[in-house]
């Protein structure tokens, strides 16, 4: 009987040094759940969702910590706001952090490559082009 107590204890006090041990390397979610949940429950309240996985994203960084996903939520927040560079950028750190991802981030990456030159073009359609001739001057 005293042996298997003594199991016992042993066992709990090495679950509590692997969990102890492996807390230090958690992420700081910081409160991603409560913001998911009111960004699905109103998404007219987009940008509150938006500022928190960037305030994810700053406090995690410096030690390396950001969530996965995390940057390539923000990426995708930043494409469909239409800020297609910005989204890239944060994309490549995704999959720079989380390899497992890259091949999905590579697709949004060309994606928002896409989306940003049909943005040039669209812009440099719409923008008043020179008379490059004498005749089209004179007309």
């Amino acid at each position: 009987m005293r042996k298997q107590h003594m199991l016992i204890i042993f066992l709990l006090l090495l679950l509590s040094s692997m969990v102890g041990g492996c807390a230090s390397h958690m992420y700081n979610w910081g409160d991603y759940d409560e913001t998911l949940y009111a960004h699905y429950k109103h998404p007219q309240m987009n940008e509150s969702y938006v500022e928190n996985l960037l305030e994810i994203i700053t406090k995690g960084e410096p030690s390396g910590n950001v969530p996965p996903g995390i940057y390539a939520e923000y990426g995708y927040a930043l494409y469909e706001a239409g800020k297609y560079d910005d989204a890239v950028k944060y994309f490549k750190k995704e999959s720079d952090k989380w390899t497992e991802s890259k091949n999905f981030m590579e697709k949004m990456i060309r994606n928002a490559q896409r989306q940003q030159e049909k943005k040039e073009d669209s812009s440099s359609a719409s923008a008043p082009r020179e008379i490059d001739t004498e005749a089209e001057r004179q007309k």
